[in-house]
């Protein structure tokens, strides 16, 4: 991530405790609830109206999945059917920690979009076949 991306995050923050940034293209929402809380969101599915089966299956009922080795969770947007990677982290103003949390952050977002894209191709595969 560039030095320049973080200062433009710094600058929305502090104007409106939220910010957006793109990075690998990717879309980033953060989010300031508290002080010294920033809250990293990133879509890892894309559901349109609709979540497969198999995929329904990696959500509770309560529409969060929670893993405390990495502090993320898995939120459910059910208007889309769209889930979201939320990760809350300590607000920082250090360039370098922000850069490491964030790495972390995308490279686990994009573990869960792989992980996602086939178990939505598994689903589509069994329809067909159903057919």
């Amino acid at each position: 991530m560039a030095y320049d991306i973080f200062l433009q995050i710094i600058s929305q923050l502090s104007g409106q405790k939220r910010a957006r940034c793109v990075v690998q293209d990717q879309i980033i929402f953060i989010d300031q609830p508290h002080k010294n809380r920033w809250v990293l969101s990133t879509k890892v599915f894309h559901g349109e109206g609709y979540l497969p089966p198999s995929i329904r299956g990696c959500v509770s009922s309560s529409g969060i999945l929670r893993w405390q080795e990495r502090g993320a969770s898995l939120r459910l947007d059910p208007h889309s059917q769209s889930i979201f990677l939320i990760h809350e982290i300590d607000a920082t103003r250090r360039y370098t920690h922000f850069r490491f949390v964030m790495k972390d952050f995308l490279s686990l977002a994009e573990e869960w979009r792989i992980i996602f894209d086939d178990l939505g191709s598994q689903d589509l595969d069994k329809s067909r076949s159903a057919r």
